[in-house]
């Protein structure tokens, strides 16, 4: 069953496009996460980077874990 709510997510960037999109559980545990995906990433990825937004977006559950479908706009 899908939902809209507002939730904060870690954003991947990759060139100004959105190539991943994480649902988090509030400001905190997303910069933590991005601080650790950031680190793990490294240096040569080019052109990445991870952005935490408060976004409104369609959610999905998918084995017991909420997934983002899209943002809405």
């Amino acid at each position: 069953m899908e939902t809209i709510k507002i939730v904060f997510a870690i954003l991947m960037i990759q060139n100004g496009s959105v190539i991943e999109m994480v649902p988090t559980e509030g400001m905190s545990d997303c910069l933590k996460t991005k601080r650790i995906v950031t680190r793990n990433i490294g240096k040569n990825q080019e052109g990445i980077y991870m952005e935490c937004k408060e976004i409104e977006a369609v959610l999905y559950e998918d084995m017991g874990r909420l997934k983002i479908k899209n943002i809405v706009e």
